[in-house]
Protein backbone atom coordinates (compact mmCIF):
# COMPACT_ATOMS: atom_id res chain seq x y z
CA UNK A 1 0.00 0.00 0.00
CA UNK A 2 2.77 2.07 0.87
CA UNK A 3 4.56 1.64 -2.45
CA UNK A 4 0.98 2.31 -4.30
CA UNK A 5 0.64 5.51 -2.76
CA UNK A 6 4.50 6.62 -2.89
CA UNK A 7 4.00 6.02 -6.77
CA UNK A 8 0.84 8.01 -7.18
CA UNK A 9 2.55 11.16 -5.13
CA UNK A 10 5.50 10.59 -7.66
CA UNK A 11 3.09 10.21 -10.49
CA UNK A 12 1.24 13.51 -10.05
CA UNK A 13 4.45 15.55 -9.07
CA UNK A 14 5.66 14.28 -13.09
CA UNK A 15 2.55 15.26 -14.48
CA UNK A 16 2.59 18.46 -12.41
CA UNK A 17 5.92 19.28 -14.03
CA UNK A 18 4.35 18.17 -17.38
CA UNK A 19 1.58 20.39 -17.39
CA UNK A 20 3.93 23.38 -16.47
CA UNK A 21 6.27 22.84 -19.03
CA UNK A 22 3.56 22.69 -21.43
CA UNK A 23 1.84 26.30 -20.00
CA UNK A 24 0.77 28.12 -23.23
CA UNK A 25 1.86 31.45 -24.09
CA UNK A 26 -0.35 34.01 -24.00
CA UNK A 27 -0.34 37.64 -24.74
CA UNK A 28 -2.27 40.80 -25.12
CA UNK A 29 -2.55 43.31 -27.61
CA UNK A 30 -4.01 46.97 -26.36
CA UNK A 31 -5.88 48.09 -29.49
CA UNK A 32 -6.25 51.72 -27.55
CA UNK A 33 -2.53 52.10 -27.72
CA UNK A 34 -2.26 51.00 -31.21
CA UNK A 35 -5.20 53.35 -32.41
CA UNK A 36 -3.73 56.49 -30.36
CA UNK A 37 0.36 55.59 -31.25
CA UNK A 38 0.59 54.19 -34.48
CA UNK A 39 1.70 56.25 -37.09
CA UNK A 40 -0.21 55.19 -40.08
CA UNK A 41 -3.12 56.25 -37.59
CA UNK A 42 -2.18 59.64 -37.90
CA UNK A 43 -1.56 59.04 -41.47
CA UNK A 44 -5.28 58.24 -41.97
CA UNK A 45 -6.53 61.68 -39.97
CA UNK A 46 -4.21 63.55 -41.61
CA UNK A 47 -4.89 62.10 -45.31
CA UNK A 48 -9.04 62.23 -43.89
CA UNK A 49 -8.55 66.43 -43.04
CA UNK A 50 -6.88 66.69 -46.59
CA UNK A 51 -9.38 64.74 -47.95
CA UNK A 52 -12.49 66.52 -46.19
CA UNK A 53 -10.99 69.45 -44.31
CA UNK A 54 -12.33 71.79 -47.43
CA UNK A 55 -15.59 70.33 -47.53
CA UNK A 56 -16.46 70.40 -43.65
CA UNK A 57 -15.28 74.52 -43.85
CA UNK A 58 -17.94 75.40 -46.10
CA UNK A 59 -19.83 73.76 -43.87
CA UNK A 60 -18.98 75.61 -41.05
CA UNK A 61 -19.09 78.78 -43.06
CA UNK A 62 -23.49 77.75 -44.34
CA UNK A 63 -24.09 76.99 -40.35
CA UNK A 64 -22.54 80.22 -39.86
CA UNK A 65 -24.73 82.00 -42.39
CA UNK A 66 -27.60 80.08 -41.26
CA UNK A 67 -26.92 81.63 -37.67
CA UNK A 68 -26.95 85.01 -38.84
CA UNK A 69 -29.57 84.48 -40.91
CA UNK A 70 -31.95 83.69 -38.01
CA UNK A 71 -30.76 86.35 -35.86
CA UNK A 72 -31.27 89.10 -38.22
CA UNK A 73 -34.65 87.42 -38.55
CA UNK A 74 -35.24 87.60 -34.88
CA UNK A 75 -33.69 91.12 -34.92
CA UNK A 76 -36.58 92.65 -37.24
CA UNK A 77 -39.56 90.19 -36.84
CA UNK A 78 -41.14 93.09 -35.58
CA UNK A 79 -40.26 95.82 -38.08
CA UNK A 80 -40.31 93.83 -41.13
CA UNK A 81 -43.81 93.20 -43.41
CA UNK A 82 -45.25 89.90 -43.16
CA UNK A 83 -44.13 88.98 -46.86
CA UNK A 84 -40.37 89.74 -46.34
CA UNK A 85 -40.98 87.51 -42.65
CA UNK A 86 -42.17 85.12 -45.06
CA UNK A 87 -39.40 85.56 -47.61
CA UNK A 88 -36.55 85.05 -44.87
CA UNK A 89 -38.11 82.35 -42.98
CA UNK A 90 -38.25 80.32 -46.18
CA UNK A 91 -35.18 81.10 -46.88
CA UNK A 92 -33.61 80.00 -43.88
CA UNK A 93 -35.71 77.18 -43.99
CA UNK A 94 -34.12 76.40 -47.60
CA UNK A 95 -30.28 76.60 -45.90
CA UNK A 96 -31.25 74.93 -43.23
CA UNK A 97 -32.17 71.59 -45.37
CA UNK A 98 -29.37 72.53 -48.20
CA UNK A 99 -27.31 72.06 -44.73
CA UNK A 100 -28.38 68.93 -43.49
CA UNK A 101 -28.31 67.67 -46.70
CA UNK A 102 -25.04 68.59 -47.39
CA UNK A 103 -23.68 67.45 -44.11
CA UNK A 104 -25.43 63.90 -44.29
CA UNK A 105 -23.46 63.49 -47.23
CA UNK A 106 -20.12 64.08 -45.93
CA UNK A 107 -20.67 62.47 -42.79
CA UNK A 108 -21.79 59.28 -45.15
CA UNK A 109 -18.42 59.87 -47.22
CA UNK A 110 -16.38 60.54 -44.20
CA UNK A 111 -17.05 56.97 -42.79
CA UNK A 112 -17.11 55.12 -45.49
CA UNK A 113 -13.37 56.21 -46.50
CA UNK A 114 -12.63 56.05 -42.61
CA UNK A 115 -13.74 52.38 -42.53
CA UNK A 116 -12.10 51.28 -45.37
CA UNK A 117 -9.13 53.13 -43.98
CA UNK A 118 -9.36 51.37 -40.69
CA UNK A 119 -9.63 48.04 -42.77
CA UNK A 120 -6.54 48.23 -44.29
CA UNK A 121 -4.97 48.89 -40.92
CA UNK A 122 -6.63 46.30 -39.19
CA UNK A 123 -5.11 43.77 -41.68
CA UNK A 124 -2.17 45.22 -41.16
CA UNK A 125 -1.98 45.27 -37.43
CA UNK A 126 -3.54 41.39 -37.40
CA UNK A 127 -0.42 40.13 -39.53
CA UNK A 128 2.07 41.92 -37.22
CA UNK A 129 0.33 40.34 -34.38
CA UNK A 130 0.94 36.82 -36.22
CA UNK A 131 3.97 37.65 -37.24
CA UNK A 132 5.14 38.21 -33.43
CA UNK A 133 3.09 35.35 -32.20
CA UNK A 134 4.44 32.77 -34.96
CA UNK A 135 8.21 34.17 -34.14
CA UNK A 136 7.93 34.65 -30.24
CA UNK A 137 5.88 31.27 -29.97
CA UNK A 138 2.50 32.56 -28.44
CA UNK A 139 -0.19 30.13 -27.92
CA UNK A 140 -2.79 32.94 -27.36
CA UNK A 141 -2.95 36.36 -27.95
CA UNK A 142 -5.84 38.55 -26.59
CA UNK A 143 -7.30 42.33 -27.50
CA UNK A 144 -7.22 44.26 -23.85
CA UNK A 145 -10.93 45.06 -24.85
CA UNK A 146 -11.79 41.31 -23.65
CA UNK A 147 -9.88 41.23 -20.60
CA UNK A 148 -10.41 42.19 -16.89
CA UNK A 149 -6.98 41.66 -15.64
CA UNK A 150 -3.46 41.41 -16.88
CA UNK A 151 -0.01 41.10 -15.99
CA UNK A 152 1.66 44.03 -18.35
CA UNK A 153 4.79 40.99 -18.61
CA UNK A 154 2.06 39.64 -21.06
CA UNK A 155 1.81 42.69 -23.04
CA UNK A 156 3.28 42.89 -26.72
CA UNK A 157 1.55 45.94 -27.64
CA UNK A 158 4.98 47.93 -27.74
CA UNK A 159 6.00 45.15 -30.08
CA UNK A 160 3.40 45.65 -32.42
CA UNK A 161 4.41 49.21 -32.67
CA UNK A 162 7.50 49.08 -33.02
CA UNK A 163 6.84 47.30 -35.86
CA UNK A 164 4.43 48.77 -37.46
CA UNK A 165 6.66 52.10 -37.09
CA UNK A 166 9.23 50.40 -38.90
CA UNK A 167 6.89 49.33 -42.06
CA UNK A 168 5.31 53.47 -41.94
CA UNK A 169 8.89 54.26 -42.66
CA UNK A 170 9.38 52.18 -45.54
Amino acid sequence: MKTLVTSLMILMFASANAMAAGAPKIGYVSVEKILTEAPQVQAVNDSMLERFGGRKTELQEAEKAINEMQENYKRNELVMTEDKLNELKNGIIAKIQEFKQKEAVLQQEVATVRNQELAVLQQSVRSIIQDIAKADKYDLILTSEGVAYANEDLDISNKVLERMKKAYKK
